[in-house]
């Protein structure tokens, strides 16, 4: 197996290992959201949220796209959305991300 791909994804599943991030994940896996509607959602404060979002920003696994003054972030590593929605479904869990 390549060594680099080995490391990058050790990475990522660091980042998604935390419970928050994997909300986060989970949530926009479902739609593209803004920073306000995942603080409300996860009921965190906004500079939480941004510290989490900015971690799975930096591993490629989400991206912001600015719309006026807010941003808006989606999934944009697929392997890692395909992979949860495998683990989601091999432990039969329901997630409500909101």
């Amino acid at each position: 197996m390549d060594k680099m791909w080995l490391e990058d994804y050790s990475e990522k599943l660091k980042a998604i290992g935390h419970p928050l991030r994997l909300r986060i994940i989970l949530g926009l896996m479902e739609n593209e959201c803004n920073v306000t509607k995942i603080c409300n959602g996860l009921q965190v404060p906004q500079a939480t949220t941004s510290q989490h979002l900015s971690i799975l920003k930096n591993k490629g696994i989400i991206e912001g796209r600015r719309e006026g003054t807010t941003v808006c972030y989606k999934v944009v590593d697929e392997a890692v959305a395909e992979m949860l929605k495998k683990l989601t479904e091999v432990c039969n869990v329901e997630i409500d991300c909101t």
